[in-house]
């Protein structure tokens, strides 16, 4: 997928950036540009048209910026705030607040676009040198990429928009759709991705998506809503989710990599035919454009001179949500606590997250940064090459966007819900555990169900932290009043969250614009 990915054709760049530069995704196409059926006479050009939908996943929001979003949760605090996640975690929440409000229906909108002009090409072509399997392959890959963005509108928004065409003059202004609709076409979507994908491991395709990618989305969406106002667990949706993670567990396709800091960090030499990759976003840094538009450098990402402290800071709460080497929770009195080095007896998945004062990377770079107001920095996602060149995805680091750990806690989580701690789940929850370069004990024999679920919950917070995963669990859980609500004693600023944070406000920007069709979500108006 790296050399797929590098060579795009200009003019179908250009073709499709037109949908991406604009304000809005009911801006039209002017008339002085190369049009599609000029352009698509040969499988060659689908499929550099194809790898311009790809380019699609490298944008800042949905990869390199996704550890901001922890800090919309308990994870973490955003000193520069970006995406406004400083200022919607503090609240109120409204239609002007900007950031991710703005930036997830803008791009969202912007990439769908550019899926439908495709699709709709694609639907069009039918010289013989694309076989009709290839044409189902390609349909589903793109599809699937459309469903991934619906998903993040339907769980920012609720009702929004359901736009399946190129937009034109006539139908350029659109109103919203109820989320179950919204819903329904993410699972018509992934569902015909499931069946016309290939069955075949990713890491022998290319970069391509494939069938257990679609199931890994589907099992998410389910999840989403899969509890209900009281937290109680759905049993019907619970055993849809076992079942399908249960079916990619039981392939030979993905196992758990020996190297939780070589998931992430290309410099390590284990991204490439990575077992535990369902789905990555390829990066060609530093010729890749898409990556250098929001890839920062140390003074940036780690420690920011002018605000003495680093831009992206993980909470004490969540550093003392690490255990200690032996399975137990995280106390001051427990006598593998070392005060003089927290990090000691601990889960070793604490020091691939975080670090204090200074961090030495693989090659012996050392990066030193002045006291963090929360005691702790930032460190999954960073390599140290020198002080100019931090950030993993600069130095050509994939985004992990799909892997075989989530797949398991997925199971653990439905399996515990639908039948209990099973031996099932205990062995998910092993497999994570496991890891070459963590082992972490088993959880202790005997648990509850609902002393399991906070163990599995547990696991995911650590496991899957500043992978954009946090604020999404407390919200599904429906748990965001117990624990969006911080004070600043333990989280810098006040936290708040409130019932209608469950749907976001739609930009205010996109009310204004769309001439009384689109109408602001009932509780921010």
């Amino acid at each position: 997928m790296r050399s797929y990915c590098k060579n795009i054709n200009i003019f179908v760049a250009a073709l499709f950036l037109l949908t991406a530069c604009s304000k809005s995704f009911l801006d039209k196409n002017p008339t002085d540009q190369l049009s599609a059926n000029a352009f698509y006479t040969s499988k060659s050009a689908i499929d550099e048209a194809l790898t311009s939908c790809y380019a699609t996943l490298q944008g800042a929001m949905f990869t390199g910026s996704n550890p901001y979003y922890d800090c919309m949760a308990d994870n973490g605090y955003n000193y520069n705030n970006y995406y406004s996640t400083t200022s919607l975690s503090r609240g109120p929440i409204v239609p002007t607040s900007g950031g991710y409000i703005d930036n997830v229906y803008s791009t969202s909108y912007a990439n769908i676009a550019r899926y439908n002009i495709f699709l709709k090409t694609l639907t069009a072509y039918s010289k013989s040198d694309l076989s009709p399997t290839d044409k189902l392959k390609y349909e589903a890959e793109a599809r699937l990429m459309r469903a991934l963005r619906y998903f993040d509108l339907y769980k920012f928004y609720g009702d929004v928009p359901l736009v399946l065409e190129p937009l034109s003059v006539e139908n350029q202004y659109q109103p919203k759709s109820a989320a179950t609709k919204i819903q329904a076409q993410i699972i018509s979507d992934i569902d015909f991705a499931i069946d016309n994908l290939p069955n075949v491991s990713y890491a022998g395709n290319n970069g391509h998506l494939v069938k257990a990618s679609a199931q890994v989305l589907k099992a998410r969406v389910l999840l989403f809503d899969a509890y209900n106002d009281d937290g109680s667990a759905k049993a019907a949706i619970m055993t849809e989710v076992k079942a399908i993670t249960a079916d990619i567990m039981a392939s030979t396709f993905y196992s758990i990599a020996p190297s939780f800091r070589g998931l992430f960090c290309e410099d390590i030499g284990q991204q490439e035919g990575n077992p535990e990759f369902i789905f990555s976003v390829k990066f060609l840094a530093p010729n890749n454009v898409e990556a250098n538009e929001f890839i920062g450098v140390a003074a940036e990402y780690i420690f920011d001179a002018s605000s003495a402290g680093g831009s992206l800071l993980p909470l004490k709460n969540f550093a003392n949500e690490f255990e200690f080497k032996d399975g137990s929770s995280f106390s001051t009195v427990n006598p593998l606590y070392n005060p003089t080095n927290v990090y000691q007896n601990r889960d070793p998945r604490m020091a691939k997250t975080l670090f204090t004062d200074s961090v030495t990377f693989e090659d012996g770079f050392t990066a030193h940064i002045l006291p963090s107001p929360t005691g702790y920095s930032y460190y999954k996602h960073v390599e140290g090459t020198d002080a100019q060149n931090i950030y993993a995805n600069k130095n050509g680091s994939d985004w992990p966007a799909m892997r075989y750990a989530e797949v398991l806690l997925m199971y653990a989580e439905a399996a515990n819900e639908v039948d209990g701690p099973g031996a099932g789940v205990y062995d998910a929850i092993a497999q994570i555990r496991a890891r070459a370069d963590v082992k972490m004990p088993p959880l202790p024999a005997g648990l509850t169900q609902s002393q399991m679920r906070d163990k599995i919950r547990h696991e995911r917070r650590i496991e899957l932290a500043f992978e954009g995963f946090r604020y999404d669990d407390i919200k599904r859980w429906k748990q965001g009043s117990q624990l969006l609500n911080i004070p600043a004693s333990e989280s810098i600023i006040s936290k708040s969250f409130v019932q209608k944070n469950y749907h976001l406000p739609l930009p205010q920007t996109e009310i204004d614009i769309n001439r009384g069709v689109l109408i602001q979500n009932p509780d921010y108006q």
